[in-house]
């Protein structure tokens, strides 16, 4: 709340001119919403101004704090469409224009008029290539980014990920570090949709660690998503441990019904993993909250009755089963998924042959259906982790013993024992499916990791760090921005193989690279490059940066004992700053070349 206050007293004496950097604090995601709509209130307060450009401004900046999903909000709306329209007309600048047309989109998007929203989004999209200054870079990322989520609504997931992909470029290129890692969580979307869930982890990890530096409502949202997938890979202990971590957040800055979403996606993964009291306490704790949401309503009762049937509370789990059955026709995919799930165990407990017929034909259904979405999009993501081939065997088979079933029933009614182990059958049918995907996707995930890890350390080996070496020289020359390397070369290594032999040396590699890797940032990369050499790259770090952190590596490998005989060793480094317009091989020349002088002057030193 202070912090809002300040923004408020800030902004109540601003003059014209300053209309600009404010909005941009927004734009560039230094504020929080609360923060945002105070900046807002101030801005509207000063109109008009003297310059009709910064009216046009502040119009468009309103636009994207409209509320069209309720009927009192979109009068509202269409009330300030007609009075912004004629101001940003009235400036005569193409690209605030473009922006307030982008806005539009979004609005209408939300309202579900996709047509409308593509129609006033395609001329915006086809000037990326003439555009220059950040902000129209900018507009234009926008635009693809409502593109994308339209794309996405419609099930055009290739469509998409262009959109999402073209707007992450965009972004990058106009250096607009916080919509350009918002853009890798639109990109994630789209795996999730896919089913993808090992992809749109790495993105919303890459996603949350740039968000860092801006506001936290951003943040907490992005962890939100990552804890999702990860419920989704089957890794619920991860899952737990990212909502736990961004609850308090959410209590700060939501209302009663985003706080009771994280309490009850807590209760419902407490319940699968039969921790019954944990998630009897989050169950408790949402009942003492306000809910307005139809949703989380929904989600609340089929929690509550996961909740009972784990507890052998069958009446309690019964009546709220019950309860949703009347209200599922609005549902969405994996709600139904969810639903029917629960309904085949229910009916196991309570021998309700049909009712398990019906939801695992509904089941079998919702993954034909998904193995139909993954087959027409596979080209969008080339790691899907799914054997569509063996897919397309198991459901069969679980046509086979669901049809087994029916000719079982009608043929020996009352004869429970056949029935029970028809039931089983398709039960392990399914539950051995589930456990096929999950180990072909672990195992796909575990070689392309290797092929990218040094086997002895662990660290980059050689291509990887070289690649990711141009990448960030690339990216240093779009934005503009200094990133540095520093090269290490262990001391007399040969003599340690020649004395102790390589077992020892070996350990002596290892002990090094983990005195390196505690010592730089979590987002500087290691590698290994030769036997006993090493690189890394420090990105957005300037020389004097990276001369500290060689200084402390040096230091901290020099007094350090290392390997099971207690043996000392010392490092020689040397540091660049990359320059502008060299490319990869000269920069590695350089950094050679320092390293070499390092050894020159005795070893145990930095040159730079």
């Amino acid at each position: 709340m202070l912090r809002v206050l300040c923004f408020v007293l800030f902004s109540a004496n601003l003059a014209a001119s300053e209309v600009k950097s404010e909005i941009d604090k927004v734009l560039y995601g230094y504020t929080t919403r609360a923060e945002s709509r105070a900046i807002l209130e101030k801005l509207e307060q000063g109109i008009p101004y003297k310059n009709v450009l910064d009216d046009a401004r502040v119009m468009t900046f309103k636009c994207w704090f409209s509320d069209v999903a309720t009927p009192n909000g979109l009068i509202t709306y269409k009330h300030f469409l007609k009075q912004a329209s004629s101001i940003i007309q009235k400036s005569s600048v193409q690209v605030l224009k473009h922006e307030f047309i982008a806005c539009k989109a979004a609005q209408e998007y939300i309202q579900g008029h996709y047509q409308a929203a593509t129609t006033l989004l395609k001329p915006i999209t086809k000037n990326s290539e003439h555009a220059k200054s950040p902000k129209e870079l900018n507009v234009i990322a926008t635009a693809n980014i409502i593109l994308n989520r339209i794309y996405l609504a419609q099930g055009r997931y290739e469509d998409a990920f262009h959109a999402a992909q073209k707007a992450y470029q965009l972004f990058e290129k106009s250096g607009n570090s916080y919509e350009q890692a918002l853009a890798l969580k639109e990109i994630a979307d789209i795996h999730i949709a896919l089913f993808n869930f090992d992809l749109a982890i790495e993105q919303l990890q890459r996603a949350a660690t740039e968000l860092t530096q801006f506001n936290e409502q951003e943040h907490y949202k992005v962890i939100d998503q990552l804890a999702f997938a990860y419920e989704k890979s089957g890794n619920r202990p991860k899952a737990i441990e990212l909502y736990q971590s961004i609850k308090n957040d959410v209590r700060s800055y939501e209302s009663d019904d985003g706080y009771a979403y994280v309490l009850i996606k807590l209760a419902e993964l407490y319940t699968e993993q039969n921790q019954l009291n944990a998630a009897k306490s989050y169950l408790t704790a949402v009942d003492k909250l306000k809910i307005d949401s139809s949703w989380i309503t929904v989600l609340l009762t089929m929690t509550q009755a996961q909740w009972h049937l784990k507890s052998n509370n069958l009446n309690a789990a019964l009546t709220l089963f019950n309860k949703l059955q009347t209200e599922q026709n609005s549902w969405s995919v994996s709600f139904k998924e969810r639903y029917f799930n629960f309904a085949s165990l229910l009916a196991e407990v309570t021998n309700d042959s049909s009712l398990h017929i019906d939801a695992q034909q509904q089941l079998i259904t919702i993954i034909k259906q998904k193995q139909k979405d993954i087959a027409n999009n596979a080209l969008i993501s080339a790691r899907l982790n799914f054997d569509l081939e063996q897919q397309k065997r198991e459901i069969t088979r679980l046509e086979q013993a669901s049809a087994l079933q029916k000719e079982l029933l009608t043929v020996a009614e009352g004869k429970a024992f056949w029935q029970r182990l028809t039931l089983i059958i398709a039960s392990v049918c399914l539950i051995l499916f589930a456990i096929y995907s999950f180990k072909q996707a672990r195992q796909k995930k575990h070689f392309e990791v290797l092929a990218l890890k040094d086997e002895l350390t662990g660290i980059a080996n050689r291509r990887a760090i070289i690649n990711l070496k141009r990448s960030v020289m690339q990216k240093n020359l779009h934005n503009k921005r200094v990133s540095s390397l520093i090269s290490i070369d262990i001391d007399h290594f040969k003599a340690v193989n020649d004395q102790y032999g390589h077992d020892i040396g070996d350990e002596l590699i290892i002990s090094i690279v983990n005195s390196i890797v505690s010592t730089v940032r979590c987002s500087d990369m290691v590698g290994r490059v030769g036997g006993e050499e090493f690189l890394i790259v420090l990105e957005n770090q300037t020389l004097e940066n990276a001369k500290e952190i060689a200084g402390r590596i040096r230091h901290s490998i020099a007094e350090k004992q290392h390997t099971s005989l207690g043996i000392n060793s010392t490092v020689s480094i040397g540091v660049i700053e990359i320059t502008p317009h060299e490319n990869a091989e000269q920069a590695a020349k350089r950094v050679d070349l320092n390293l070499y002088k390092a050894k020159q002057n005795g070893r145990n030193s930095v040159v730079f």
